[in-house]
């Protein structure tokens, strides 16, 4: 028994003086449980689970045979060691006992040191027992808590055993797969060869024991599933291989979840590949990443020309991109020719790999554009404009005749200088404007054929690209100022009805705004008709609206 603990022996006798003689013989090495009959007998194991039973024959209530039978028939009592105590000494009482299970006999009258030897002896294989039973459950119960599959196949490639998680996973009871042939019952066709091949080499010793492989196995409703196999140990008794473990890891919603992102990244890829727009990523580091094809053609460059290196280094000037949600900004980039393009560039922050973030960057030739994207900025506020400046309100385009361009220059010089964000589109060369009127930050664009890369331009012929530019400026601001100074130069390559559309799509985006816009015309381009037409949304302003007070004159 183990250290430190008694063994518990039944004594079983219908005769006290017989229970007395043997409990003196046994007290002081074991624990003593006793019963007078038959049924007490059943009722102590029950309750007290002995070791190892000494057992009368010739009881009144029912016999030691009978006790002996019941007992050795039951699961959680087979096990204990029962010795036959009886008188009778005959060979036929002897076969009836054996028959009954009787682990030995005893005849009385007993002898103290062989009944201490055998109770010994038997109580010594009983501990050997329940170490492996012990052993046994443990092992069970490791298997029943593995989070994998555990197979033993014998070297027929039938299971012997398999863990609770195995049973689970194929469906099938413990009963119903011990026994059965591993690869014609649970693999399918297609892999059953290839895991054979494996299975016979690791029985002869010829396989790495660390290898991985991963094969399909049929559960009960005929459902492939995918496992991962690795640790194939080859089992040795008496020197000869009879047996393979193998452990195995259920993967397969893994596998289709990496499919789905496979896929997934594939189709992202095309898409990226396939878009109009010029797109690109960067990593944490500001390093590209990926690019897409419409990139490369906008730069001019190779694709190994651009993955892994700083995005800064084919950007012009110190501005860098940051890593935040942001639409249609300027940056100005370096073609692979060394060519220098505005880009009206959006970026979008997305998730990397750990905690990292990318950013995705669209990019659109600013020059390609419909309309062109300007970034408002505002002149610095001057006092004395803020006590004298004028007010338009807004909401309302103003016509003003060019004769008074002096005039239409400088109220809106005014506005600008008070702090509203302006936008000057203009026919006169836009530095001339600058220094005459000490607009140094003002975004100008210069209706010209001359394609200035200091400048903003617009080909009159490019009449379609003017609302969305005004339209995105009055997007971008509130309580905007906008100079218009050029219709009649639109003339010359669009005809009048196509001028009065844009005015009436400006004058719609205007109304709906808190920006206002002056409108310079020179009436004699113009016939009465015409020009009628051009005024009946606008408010007219007259020569010296600009009076003293800042107050303007209205017609």
């Amino acid at each position: 028994m183990e250290d430190g603990k008694k063994g518990k022996v039944l004594i079983v006798d219908d005769e006290p003086v017989n229970v007395k003689l043997l409990e003196a013989y046994l007290l002081n090495e074991y624990d003593i449980i006793t019963a007078f009959g038959g049924m007490e007998a059943l009722a102590k194991v029950e309750e007290h689970n002995p070791d190892i039973i000494l057992l009368d024959i010739m009881m009144p209530d029912i016999t030691g045979y009978k006790v002996c039978e019941m007992l050795k028939s039951s699961e959680d009592t087979r096990f204990i060691p029962i010795v036959m105590v009886t008188a009778l000494s005959g060979t036929e009482d002897r076969i009836i006992g054996i028959r009954a299970g009787a682990d030995d006999f005893l005849t009385k009258p007993l002898d103290r040191i062989e009944l201490n030897t055998r109770v010994s002896s038997l109580l010594r294989i009983k501990q050997l027992h329940d170490d492996l039973i012990n052993q046994r459950d443990q092992a069970n119960l490791y298997l029943d808590l593995a989070a994998v599959v555990l197979l033993v196949l014998d070297e027929a490639g039938n299971v012997r055993l398999m863990s609770k998680k195995g049973y689970e996973l194929l469906g099938y009871t413990e009963e119903e797969i011990t026994g059965t042939d591993w690869f014609d019952n649970y693999i399918p066709a297609s892999a059953r060869q290839a895991f054979r091949d494996l299975f016979g080499k690791s029985l002869s010793g010829e396989s790495d024991h660390e290898s991985y492989f991963e094969s399909p196995v049929l559960n009960r409703n005929g459902e492939e599933r995918i496992i991962s196999w690795n640790n194939i140990v080859p089992m040795v008794s008496n020197g000869h291989v009879n047996s393979v473990l193998i452990s195995g890891t259920d993967v397969t919603e893994r596998k289709k979840a990496e499919e789905k992102i496979r896929r997934a990244n594939e189709y992202l890829d095309n898409l990226l590949k396939a878009s109009p727009i010029a797109m690109l990523s960067l990593d944490s580091n500001r390093n590209i990443l990926t690019v897409n094809n419409n990139a490369t053609n906008l730069l001019g460059r190779e694709l190994n020309n651009l993955v892994g290196r700083p995005v800064s280094s084919i950007m012009d000037g110190k501005d860098h991109l940051d890593f935040r949600d942001v639409k249609d900004i300027e940056f100005v980039f370096i073609k692979g020719t060394g060519e220098k393009i505005p880009m009206n560039v959006s970026t979008s922050v997305v998730a990397g790999n750990g905690d990292e973030n990318n950013l995705v960057i669209t990019m659109q030739d600013r020059s390609e554009l419909r309309g062109l994207f300007i970034t408002p900025l505002t002149e610095d506020v001057h006092e004395d404009v803020m006590e004298n400046g004028s007010e338009l309100e807004p909401g309302f385009m103003y016509l003003v005749d060019c004769s008074e361009k002096g005039d239409a220059y400088s109220v809106f010089s005014y506005l600008v200088k008070q702090g509203k964000p302006g936008l000057c589109i203009t026919r006169n060369n836009p530095e001339n404007i600058r220094v005459k009127y000490g607009l140094s930050r003002t975004p100008f664009l210069w209706l010209s054929k001359n394609k200035n890369r200091s400048q903003q331009t617009m080909d009159p012929a490019e009449l379609f690209r003017i609302h969305p530019t005004i339209s995105d400026f009055i997007n971008k601001v509130n309580d905007g100022a906008i100079l218009m100074d050029g219709l009649e130069y639109l003339l010359l390559d669009n005809d009048f009805i196509s001028v009065i559309k844009l005015i009436e799509q400006v004058n719609d985006t205007i109304m709906a705004s808190d920006s206002r816009l002056i409108l310079m015309v020179d009436p004699g381009t113009l016939d009465k008709k015409q020009f009628h037409m051009l005024k009946r949304w606008m408010r007219l302003l007259k020569k010296g609206f600009v009076s003293g007070d800042g107050k303007q004159s209205l017609n």
